[in-house]
């Protein structure tokens, strides 16, 4: 039996997809069945006079013309289906499969839009999504390894890829805690923990980080990072830690703390050349004025020529070429004193004056002149003295052999102290060649950066020092997390910045 017309209409009336009945002309709505009056919160005769932007979401994609256009559409093909977003009475959006077909009614043709509530289903589509990437992200992680642990923090189960990262079979692993694998180290917790004492909702654990370092059996070792994290779904509590392969990282960690200590040996080294060098020529002037001296007191006694007069003054002056020695020699002490020295709070201005010392030393020699500003008070700083103050002595070595070439009119070097922000600074000026001519020839060219014009003395002719001198300097720097600027003066010459972190600023 063929149903009739009542029947169609019965169903329709108790069918749960949404129906709206629009003219294909005008668009307005001539009826609704009572799902779609459930939907919307209207009655029919509320929803007759509705226009496409009264019932219709307000973002940009649902917005009125892109209605219409959608069932013009229909009307122009016989069907269209879109993904609509309407909004009912109460002002709740709800979003929509909607079908708009062209109808021959006895009255004209008309478009019926079935449409059925599917705002439920892109909610759970988007928890599987959710649930789906943090699979994939295990997924990703099984290339490394899944541990499962029981309640006793054992090993319940592991992934398939546990044998060739830990280089054993899995079954020898259950039943095994993680520190029977090897030596485990806390690195960090993701979180703090809450506060027993502060009354609140329990917090979810949060995920714990750990090193693993275990022995393979070729004798090597590898690091692992192991990552704990307590997992509640569906009323069921499962403890996993996922393990990655770090030895890599580890080991060039390793290799960097080493070349650290390689480069703080180099400056030591260099530091007690410097020193040999400075003592060997300029306790000789001392030393042989001194002698001098002596000798010509321990002439005139032998001759019988004994003037009081005159052996005070030869001892007077003696005395003072002496005492000018036991200074050179106790402020090399002091230096050499902290060459063992770490990381301490320290005074920028001072570890400047000190180095000055020696500066003004070499400068004499070559007759050049060193002046130097100090900013006021004091420039904290956190560093080791001796690697600092040896790099402001390379960068001023460095100017004063500049000052000494034939071609520098101007023999002056300037040094000055300054704070900047959060920074403090020392620089060092000279009026020699700049870097624009010790560039040229260069296949690096105007453009090279600070390191390569360390690298290749762009702004000195010096060709004694003691062979580290300047890229030396600048990896000191870093090292204290700080920056060396060369740029050139304004009309000759070049100015060579440390930059340092000021201790306890954010820089720092």
């Amino acid at each position: 039996m063929f149903p009739r017309a009542d029947d169609f209409r019965a169903m329709t009336m108790l069918s749960e997809t949404g129906i709206l009945i629009h003219e294909a002309e005008s668009k307005n709505i001539r009826w609704a069945n009572p799902a779609a009056c459930r939907m919307f919160g209207f009655s029919l005769a509320e929803l007759r006079p509705l226009k496409a932007h009264h019932m219709s979401a307000q973002e940009q994609q649902f917005r009125r013309e892109l209605g219409v256009g959608w069932l013009q559409e229909a009307v122009d093909n016989g069907v269209a289906r879109r993904i609509w977003k309407y909004r009912a009475k109460d002002g709740e959006d709800f979003l929509t499969d909607a079908v708009a077909r062209l109808v021959q009614f006895g009255e004209g043709p008309m478009v019926m839009v079935q449409f059925r509530n599917i705002s439920q289903e892109v909610e759970l589509q988007h928890q599987l999504t959710v649930t789906s990437d943090y699979l994939s992200r295990i997924m990703v992680q099984a290339s490394a390894a899944i541990l499962l642990l029981d309640d006793s923090e054992r090993i319940a189960d592991a992934s398939h890829f546990v044998s060739e990262l830990l280089d054993r079979e899995r079954g020898d692993l259950v039943g095994k805690r993680l520190s029977d694998l090897g030596v485990l180290t806390l690195v960090a917790q993701r979180h703090d923990d809450p506060d027993p004492a502060t009354p609140g909702p329990a917090e979810p654990e949060t995920p714990i980080e750990m090193m693993l370092e275990v022995e393979r059996s070729d004798g090597g070792k590898a690091w692992l990072s192991a990552m704990l994290e307590h997992v509640a779904h569906d009323g069921i509590r499962s403890t996993t830690v996922i393990l990655r392969d770090i030895t890599a990282k580890v080991e060039m960690q390793r290799e960097n703390e080493l070349q650290q200590a390689h480069l703080q040996y180099l400056a030591r080294y260099n530091a007690m050349g410097d020193m040999a060098m400075t003592l060997a020529h300029e306790l000789g002037q001392p030393l042989a004025a001194a002698t001098n001296y002596l000798s010509g007191l321990k002439g005139r006694l032998a001759a019988g020529r004994v003037d009081p007069d005159q052996i005070r003054y030869g001892l007077d002056k003696a005395r003072q070429q002496l005492d000018r020695t036991a200074e050179i020699v106790a402020s090399v002490r002091r230096y050499v004193q902290r060459i063992e020295s770490t990381a301490a709070p320290e005074d920028l201005n001072a570890i400047m004056r000190e180095s000055l010392f020696f500066c003004e030393l070499r400068a004499a020699e070559k007759g050049i002149e060193v002046t130097a500003d100090y900013a006021p008070g004091t420039l904290p700083i956190t560093g080791e003295h001796i690697l600092i103050g040896q790099a402001i002595i390379n960068f001023c070595f460095n100017a004063i052999d500049e000052a000494a070439l034939a071609c520098t009119a101007e023999k002056h070097v300037h040094v000055r102290s300054f704070a900047e922000g959060d920074w403090v600074c020392v620089s060092v000026t000279d009026w020699g060649r700049g870097m624009a001519r010790a560039q040229a020839g260069s296949m690096r060219g105007p453009t090279a950066t600070t390191s390569d014009r360390l690298q290749m003395n762009a702004f000195s002719s010096k060709q004694d020092g003691a062979g580290i001198g300047l890229v030396l300097s600048q990896r000191i720097v870093e090292r204290h997390f700080g920056e060396v600027i060369v740029e050139d003066n304004l009309f000759s010459g070049t100015i060579v910045t440390v930059r340092l972190p000021r201790a306890g600023s954010t820089a720092d």
